[in-house]
């Protein structure tokens, strides 16, 4: 268990979502293999939007190795603490780690 954050959370891409999205894994059905997703805009002010940011945003969290063993266990810890329980795919994330 941590005590207090050992790292900047916005620098652990695990954590950069919202949170109920953490417990997804578990709702696939067994055996998938590719999920699929996009993003859109859910309207606002403005009828048009500029996407902008993309290759700052790539270099930043999908370059050289970006999930770390330091990160999953900061990740399980704060996520344990945010929900009272464990609901974490750390078994998938050291998988990616690895």
């Amino acid at each position: 268990m941590m005590s207090g954050l050992q790292s900047n959370t916005f620098d652990n891409i695990i954590l950069l979502c919202d949170s109920y999205k953490v417990s997804h894994y578990s709702q696939y059905p067994a055996g998938t293999e590719f999920i699929y997703s996009y993003f859109e805009s859910r309207g606002g002010r403005f009828p048009n939007s500029v996407f902008f940011g993309l290759q700052y945003i790539l270099k930043k969290n999908l370059v050289g190795q970006v999930i770390t063993h330091e990160k999953i266990d900061e990740a399980k810890s704060i996520l344990l603490s945010h929900f009272g329980r464990d609901i974490f795919n750390e078994e998938g994330w050291r998988y990616i780690a690895n």
